[in-house]
């Protein structure tokens, strides 16, 4: 009987989540440099730019995702289902 050896937790969840948490590090940073370079912005203290960077990041991510729920509709949903239902029976056809 052999035995499946798991990765380690962390390598797992670098697996899974690394690269998606990398992209939104990376629009967290542009987030603040947004701040940052804004002209009234700018000349807020510290914890009021990480305030209103926090704030940016948030509306752009509900931004993403609402551009995401645009892409898909149930329309599209319904086209991708018939013509996945169509090309199963030609193969089935075929086979």
């Amino acid at each position: 009987m052999v035995q499946q050896v798991k990765k380690p937790l962390k390598e797992r969840i670098d697996d899974k989540y690394g690269k998606m948490a990398d992209y939104y590090a990376a629009l967290l940073q542009r987030c603040h440099e947004s701040v940052r370079q804004n002209e009234l912005l700018g000349k807020l203290d510290p914890v009021s730019q990480k305030t209103s960077a926090a704030s940016l990041f948030i509306r752009v991510c509900a931004r993403m995702d609402e551009k995401e729920r645009e892409k898909i509709t149930p329309e599209k949903l319904m086209d991708i289902s018939a013509n996945y239902s169509e090309n199963i029976s030609k193969i089935s056809k075929t086979a």
